[in-house]
């Protein structure tokens, strides 16, 4: 917890600084030793974040303290994509800004597939970890901001879609010939597969695809990872399929539809679609 000695700071210039101390870092809570009268508004802020709130008069100083409210849980096992993050996100919508949510898996790629998506939903990542069997992740309920135009203007990543698979060769192969073209010219890449295109990914798959102008489908998958690109499979398309992560080609993994769905709301992506 965070101790901090305002002395001389009154109201409302104490509420200020106790709602920047808050938002950079007093995860936890604090203690704020303060002038007699300072306390005014703070009662506000503490409950504005989903802090207690506990004032103690001592001589010629009040000291505050501010603790963080229990965080609720829920589990989310069980659910298939994309039943997670609508239970996460239906949850969020009802909390005030500053409470937290536990949210629990024993499936840890729903459990990324959340981490990924948060940002977009009024919320932050505090922690992420195991608890027994399960993945975790805490959560916070924060004011959205605003995308800039100077983010839109800047579109410096690339996210390629592909939903053909191998059935489609030519596809198959713009889907990584662009992406290397696209690393090669600075930008960062992430590929999406689902539908059909998750095939390209299922181990041996991509070693049977030969265009005569160009290396095997699986070398330049590869080729492409090792440059930088992230590949995501998308998880309801591979569970349709009898795919899980092990069946899947090295430097490759699951992800759900929030995730997809967070990538195409970023404004900083170019989409491509194969």
């Amino acid at each position: 917890m965070k101790t901090i000695k305002a002395l001389g700071i009154k109201a409302p210039n104490s509420s200020i600084l106790t709602e920047n101390i808050i938002k950079n870092s007093a995860d936890d809570g604090l203690i704020l030793t303060l002038s007699p009268g300072s306390e005014e508004g703070l009662e506000e802020v503490a409950k504005k974040y989903c802090f207690t709130f506990d004032l103690e008069n001592l001589d010629k100083t009040v000291v505050v303290r501010m603790t963080r409210s229990q965080a609720e849980e829920l589990d989310v096992t069980g659910e298939t994509c994309p039943g997670p993050i609508i239970l996460v996100g239906n949850k969020l919508n009802s909390m005030a800004v500053g409470e937290r949510l536990k949210v629990k898996s024993k499936s840890s790629e729903a459990i990324e597939d959340i981490a990924i998506s948060i940002p977009e939903m009024s919320g932050k990542v505090v922690e992420k970890g195991t608890d027994g069997n399960k993945s975790y992740i805490l959560l916070e309920k924060i004011e959205k901001a605003a995308s800039t135009s100077a983010e839109v203007a800047n579109r410096d990543k690339v996210l390629v879609a592909q939903s053909n698979g191998i059935g489609n060769a030519e596809r198959a192969y713009a889907t990584f010939i662009f992406s290397k073209a696209a690393i090669s010219m600075g930008k960062k890449v992430t590929i999406f597969l689902l539908m059909d295109g998750v095939s390209i990914a299922k181990n041996g798959n991509a070693e049977k695809v030969k265009h005569p102008a160009f290396d095997r489908l699986d070398k330049l998958m590869i080729e492409v990872i090792e440059m930088g690109a992230k590949v995501y499979v998308c998880e309801l398309s591979a569970e349709f399929r009898g795919m899980k992560q092990e069946d899947l080609v090295k430097g490759t993994s699951l992800a759900g539809a929030a995730t997809y769905i967070t990538l195409l709301s970023d404004p900083t992506y170019a989409v491509v679609n194969f």
